[in-house]
């Protein structure tokens, strides 16, 4: 108890020497007895800052033990349980491993055409272009023999 008591009167008298300009200083000092609460926290409070670094350091004291203190760490889940693990490839033809919430082997990312050299751009178009003639093709070829009235009495109402 000596200790804290003349920590405090070491911390007093340094708060005191920093502030012995102003008048709100002694007001402090001169409050009745009734008050002395808050001028003992007041002091506490300048005492620990006063011994250094030492004390602060301290893993005991209870504002580092609180609820409040949080600490990071691995989280042993998914966070996003519905993305899958997807290779995406570059334009340079670079890959990376990224997660996608599509389940593919591999994502190919488009080419830009303004990059290509002429030949193979042209090359591309054509190649595409077939592409979309084989899909024009097949949509010739469906041909509608659906009979209306074949299947009339399945949305007739019954009478009850």
């Amino acid at each position: 108890m000596a200790a804290v008591g003349s920590l405090l009167g070491l911390a007093a008298s340094s708060w005191l020497g920093s502030q012995s300009g102003s008048h709100h200083s002694l007001r402090l000092l001169r409050k009745p007895l009734g008050s002395s609460m808050c001028q003992l926290c007041l002091l506490r409070c300048s005492a620990v800052k006063a011994t250094g670094p030492a004390l602060r350091c301290l893993h005991t004291s209870s504002w580092r033990a609180d609820s409040s203190r949080a600490s990071f760490g691995r989280v042993r889940r998914q966070a996003y349980a519905r993305l899958y693990p997807v290779l995406l490839v570059k334009q340079d033809g670079s890959t990376v491993h990224i997660r996608y919430r599509e389940p593919r082997r591999m994502l190919v990312m488009p080419i830009d055409l303004d990059t290509l050299t002429p030949e193979e751009r042209r090359a591309r178009l054509r190649k595409r272009e077939a592409q979309l003639q084989r899909t024009k093709d097949y949509e010739q070829e469906l041909s509608d023999d659906f009979d209306v009235e074949r299947y009339r009495q399945f949305w007739a109402k019954t009478k009850k």
